[in-house]
């Protein structure tokens, strides 16, 4: 009778490696270990503070990688909670990073953009393009998600690398207020239709984020409101009670397109208010408007809020202000 005994040396030793690579497994999970091989993160500074901002923005990311011929890869899709995606199997070469992101608190079809599905292998970087979905008509009246874009040019070498793909926004939000300059103003946001018209079309988005040819599109609000304070028992003598407001969505404002802000009275259908939007835009005084071209400025800034003050006995006799800075009427062409 034989007796086995055991080496512990030899028993514990492929247990000890197996333990290893769990660990060094686990550690290339980490969202704080840079140290395992090529990871992607994303970014949104291209914004009016210059600070990252992607996490308050978006839901989800999702990164397309193409080779040097513009041929899809690989494809990845993560939270935005996460924003690092790590990559496996990616030989040395150039290839092209793609990323869109967005929100999806809005739940209605019509506030996301239609995006292509692509083939591994098959489709190209120019099949990839976001269209802004509307009406037959070429109306726009729904709240969109937030919706972001962004590319990279990288070239992966035979070290580990780490790469950021910068994103900038496509979607605006500009808030219209009216309100009379004296108390007692009939102003009702149901007597008046107001529009944002951009003539040349700024719905179809590149992956590079520049804008492709596309149809006129006429934004309508997709929210319209009389508005009185909470309690009309604080107010002074004097004071204005009432004002009309709407919001309404937009696709990426480009200066060249010289899209413009009209507001119609439906009896009669006097347009009371056609103004170039950039134009009027540029007129303000901050400081990033200063220090940035008009376009980067309208890249940067996402949320406008323009408010009108209306001597309703004169329509004409007006003043405008935009983000807190008053405008002087003179200037407005109407």
């Amino acid at each position: 009778m034989k007796l086995l005994f055991m080496d512990k040396n030899k028993t514990y030793l492929p247990l000890l490696l197996v333990v290893l690579m769990v660990i060094a497994t686990f550690s290339c999970i980490s969202e704080n270990d840079d140290d395992c091989g090529i990871t992607v993160r994303f970014a949104y500074n291209h914004n009016i503070l210059s600070a990252d901002a992607l996490r308050n923005q978006v839901d989800e990311v999702t990164l397309y990688i193409f080779d040097n011929n513009g041929i899809l890869a690989q494809q990845y899709t993560n939270a935005a909670s996460s924003p690092i995606i790590r990559l496996a199997d990616l030989k040395s070469g150039h290839y092209h990073f793609v990323a869109w992101a967005q929100s999806n608190h809005i739940t209605s079809d019509q506030s996301y953009f239609s995006i292509p599905k692509l083939k591994a292998g098959v489709s190209s970087i120019d099949e990839l393009t976001y269209r802004m979905k509307r009406e037959a008509s070429g109306f726009q009246r729904h709240e969109l998600n937030n919706f972001l874009v962004g590319m990279s040019k990288v070239m992966i070498g035979d070290d580990d690398s780490h790469f950021t793909v910068e994103l900038k926004k496509v979607t605006n939000k500009i808030r219209v207020v009216l309100l009379p300059y004296a108390p007692g103003g009939k102003l009702d946001v149901a007597d008046y239709e107001f529009s944002i018209i951009d003539k040349v079309g700024n719905g179809h988005i590149n992956y590079d984020y520049t804008l492709l040819p596309d149809k006129k599109i006429k934004y309508l609000p997709y929210y319209a409101a009389n508005l009185e304070p909470n309690d009309t028992g604080a107010l002074l003598p004097g004071e204005i009670d009432r004002a009309a407001v709407v919001e309404i969505n937009t696709s990426r404002l480009l200066e060249a397109n010289a899209p413009h802000l009209c507001i119609i009275e439906k009896e009669g259908g006097r347009k009371i208010v056609s103004m170039n939007l950039p134009w009027v835009i540029s007129l303000i005084g901050t400081e990033n408007s200063r220090k940035w071209s008009l376009q980067e400025y309208l890249d940067r800034q996402d949320n406008y809020t323009i408010i009108l003050y209306f001597n309703d006995s004169n329509w004409m006799n007006f003043k405008i202000i935009i983000n807190g800075w008053a405008i002087n009427a003179k200037e407005i062409e109407l």
